[in-house]
């Protein structure tokens, strides 16, 4: 009977061993990556992180360990976390296509413009056309205002689209904040001789006018506009500070009225108030 019971425990024992050390996690590095591999393979991309993220820890430059990290943090929308892992990765290994690829898709995600654009570079140094991504180029280099090269991507875009009247427009208003306006009325005259007269073309070379100085033939523009739709409040604001821009006491005080009915209309951002405290002071009003 002894021996019985004591054969159970042998056994209970054994079997607590062998379960034990079938259960156990991986502790070494050559098991925390063949554990992570494994999942990320298996898609269970909770325990590929959990696994991997252990074995980047114990060699933070893998390039093999960082990609797949970066993967699945990536597939579970944990973008995040998979842009900090890439971005090391784009560091240690700056030309790698299979890392920008990745980069490139969420860099996007998060609205980090300038890693999108560098990845962008990798990818056509890496073999992809260059023309394929002029229009995201000349996108995302305006988002950060870098005027210079996003002009240099619509005026690309401009010649081989010659029928996109928005391409126009991107061209010339970037011309403005380059300090061409010549340029940009140039352009928008172009797009005036193609498409025809409209209000839009219009309105942005008035705004050209200006910025060259040509107040009086800006004003005949902001005058035709309000004529046509005397309820627009961009029109008649435009009109206003066009007016109020030159040295003309007749002008200025149709400005100061037009500002003082349109006070109430626009928001603050407008700062009506000030305009009119400025024209009070130049044309000697008394309160």
């Amino acid at each position: 009977m002894v021996m019985h019971w004591t054969g159970r425990i042998v056994f209970a024992t054994l079997f607590i061993v062998f379960f034990s050390s079938c259960s156990q996690e991986p502790q070494t590095f050559e098991e925390l990556e063949k554990a992570g591999e494994k999942a990320f393979v298996d898609q269970d991309y909770d325990h590929a992180r959990k696994y991997l993220s252990q074995a980047v820890a114990q060699k933070p430059s893998d390039r093999h360990l960082l990609y797949l990290l970066s993967v699945s943090y990536q597939r579970d929308y944990l973008y995040d976390s998979a842009f900090f892992y890439l971005k090391r990765a784009a560091m240690l290994f700056p030309d790698d296509r299979e890392v920008n690829l990745i980069l490139y898709q969420v860099a996007k995600a998060i609205g980090d413009w300038k890693s999108t654009i560098k990845a962008i570079h990798v990818l056509i140094k890496t073999g992809d056309p260059s023309e394929q991504y002029d229009r995201e180029l000349a996108e995302l280099n305006l988002e950060i205002k870098n005027f210079e090269v996003a002009y240099y991507f619509y005026r690309k875009l401009l010649e081989k689209e010659p029928d996109n009247p928005d391409n126009y427009l991107k061209v010339a208003n970037l011309a403005i904040e380059l300090d061409s306006a010549e340029t940009a009325l140039h352009v928008i005259d172009s797009a005036i001789d193609k498409f025809g007269v409209n209000d839009k073309f219009l309105l942005n070379k008035a705004m050209y006018l200006i910025g060259n100085g040509r107040y009086i033939e800006a004003e005949a523009i902001f005058r035709s506009l309000v004529d046509k739709d005397t309820s627009s409040v961009a029109y008649r604001i435009n009109l206003a500070n066009c007016l109020a821009s030159q040295d003309d006491r007749a002008k200025k005080e149709e400005a100061y009225h037009l500002y003082l009915n349109l006070n109430p209309l626009v928001s603050k951002d407008f700062n009506v108030d000030s305009l009119l405290r400025a024209l009070e002071e130049e044309l000697n009003y008394k309160k």
